[in-house]
């Protein structure tokens, strides 16, 4: 769903960027200033989101757009839940692994409390009510998360599932929307890696990344990063920034059909 403070981002990380007036227009127009003297708190507001920026020429651009993806804070996710909807179903567990210049920097994991987890999830995950009896509020593990997320670029095996997940789970307690550049492993490989399939359990299958825990939140985000690895090392030479890492890795957008006249 495109909303005001997306489209903004966005064209923020667009390759032509945001002229200033324009992005204090449509800051105005979501109303979150209203005047053109708040220009950096509205800017503080969409860094504090996710997005880092970077002014040039005037105009406002990602930061992502000029960093050698070598240098970048990369944040992989996995979540597992008890339903496939975030706005009827909920997150029972997250597992995210910070990662830079080629190594782990840090790490996330945890249980999320709810009184239902249904038997084919429980099957999947090996996750049963029990284990999530004590466990922190969802409201509190997301605000967690996000403070550990930061502005990181959001890494994650089927990117759109967990990022939107999150990011509407977030919605629903008040909070606004996640605006962190996005990064699928699943996009990745298919432009780096040859596979008849490439859904996560084939792939650590036909990688021998032999997780401990499969379809468990932070070992299929461990094996998320081991494929982002190998990927990385057979990248065309010139993919040089996170914002052409991204680039590379988008499938082509189709063209819409001309409407018969």
């Amino acid at each position: 769903m495109i909303t005001l403070l997306s489209s903004i981002a966005d064209k923020i990380a667009s390759k032509k960027g945001m002229v200033k007036d324009d992005f204090i227009q449509s800051c105005k127009d979501c109303s979150l200033i209203v005047d053109d003297e708040e220009f950096e708190t509205a800017l503080s507001y969409i860094n504090n989101l996710g997005l880092e920026t970077t002014i040039k020429d005037k105009k406002i651009f990602s930061a992502s757009r000029f960093r050698d993806y070598k240098d970048e804070e990369f944040c992989v996710v996995d979540i597992e839940t008890n339903g496939n909807s975030p706005k009827s179903d909920q997150i029972i567990e997250i597992g995210a692994i910070k990662y830079k210049n080629g190594v782990i920097i840090d790490r996330f994991e945890s249980f999320v409390y709810s009184d239902f987890v249904p038997e084919y999830i429980e099957r999947i995950t090996h996750i049963a009510k029990d284990d999530l009896k004590g466990a922190p509020s969802l409201k509190s593990v997301l605000i967690s998360f996000r403070e550990f997320l930061g502005n990181s670029v959001f890494v994650a095996h089927n990117v759109r599932f967990d990022y939107n997940f999150i990011s509407e789970s977030l919605k629903r307690f008040g909070y606004d929307e996640m605006l962190n550049r996005r990064l699928c492993t699943i996009n990745l490989a298919k432009k780096t890696i040859e596979s008849e399939k490439y859904g996560l359990s084939y792939l650590q299958e036909k990688l021998d990344l032999n997780p401990q825990n499969r379809h468990r939140a932070y070992a299929d985000a461990l094996s998320a990063l081991k494929i982002m690895e190998i990927s990385l090392k057979k990248l065309p030479k010139e993919v040089k920034t996170t914002e052409d890492l991204i680039e590379f890795s988008n499938p082509p957008r189709r063209k819409r059909p001309k409407a018969s006249l």
